[in-house]
């Protein structure tokens, strides 16, 4: 544990109203083995926060444990000071969604996919705010009621945001999610997550890539072999570590 963690304590962060997501000495483990290991941390509620390290480091699954799509098998986590295990599943996934590496949408048309989460909680999204949701990602109108099979694999991923965007969540959480995209694709999601984030959308991103690191996040958390190693503002790791430490802190590692 580092001196970063050591100030936290046992108690401290579920009354904290600057840090969204707070983890508190949380591990999860899989048939005995430990992929994330006592990790104790504040998530800044401003800025892009980028979840960077190794293949096989931890980041994917932190990403899963934010989402509750696993559980942690030691350690609390808490959402805007209320501890996880109080919050239903359901709800929290409202509040924080998801995107992931590659679009998981059903195979209907765009509308189908932005209205379905609004309608599970009795919601009806109106014309004027499906245009809106296309807005925010880029996307022309009259893609409203394409069939996502006649989408590229880019508008398919700007689909995924602007479902998860259309719950009016506070936290968007995104798993790689311009590494199967060309450079066109990968520059407009960009943009429309630096626009999301100044609508105070706190947006939490896992990235391979030190470019994009560079170009989007205002703070990072350095995972390596399942440990939280720092938490610091993207400037001041980029000043901290040469060109080559920070490549080789990228190396692939064993599977996640």
């Amino acid at each position: 544990m580092n001196e970063y963690q050591s100030s936290l304590g046992h108690t401290q962060g579920i009354n904290d109203e600057d840090c969204p997501i707070c983890f508190q000495n949380v591990n999860f483990e899989i048939n005995s083995n430990r992929i994330i290991k006592d990790i104790s941390v504040k998530i800044d509620r401003k800025g892009i926060t980028g979840i960077i390290g190794p293949s096989g480091s931890g980041k994917s699954t932190l990403l899963r444990l934010m989402n509750r799509l696993i559980s942690a098998t030691s350690g609390k986590i808490s959402l805007d000071s209320e501890w996880y295990d109080t919050i239903p599943v359901r709800e929290l996934r409202k509040r924080i969604g998801l995107v992931q590496q590659r679009p998981y949408l059903f195979p209907e048309t765009v509308r189908d996919n932005l209205t379905y989460g609004p309608s599970i909680w009795g919601i009806n999204l109106t014309e004027k705010d499906l245009f809106e949701l296309l807005d925010k990602v880029a996307l022309p109108h009259e893609f409203l009621d394409r069939k996502i099979e006649n989408l590229s694999g880019g508008e398919q991923q700007r689909v995924s945001v602007a479902r998860s965007l259309s719950n009016n969540p506070d936290i968007l959480l995104l798993d790689e999610p311009t590494s199967a995209l060309d450079i066109v694709s990968e520059e407009i999601l960009e943009d429309t997550l630096r626009k999301l984030s100044q609508e105070e959308i706190k947006i939490i991103i896992v990235t391979h890539s030190l470019e994009q690191t560079k170009r989007l996040t205002d703070q990072l958390l350095f995972l390596k072999g399942g440990e939280f190693i720092e938490k610091t503002s993207t400037k001041e790791f980029f000043q901290k570590y040469n060109e080559e430490e920070i490549r080789g802190f990228f190396k692939k590692e064993k599977g996640e």
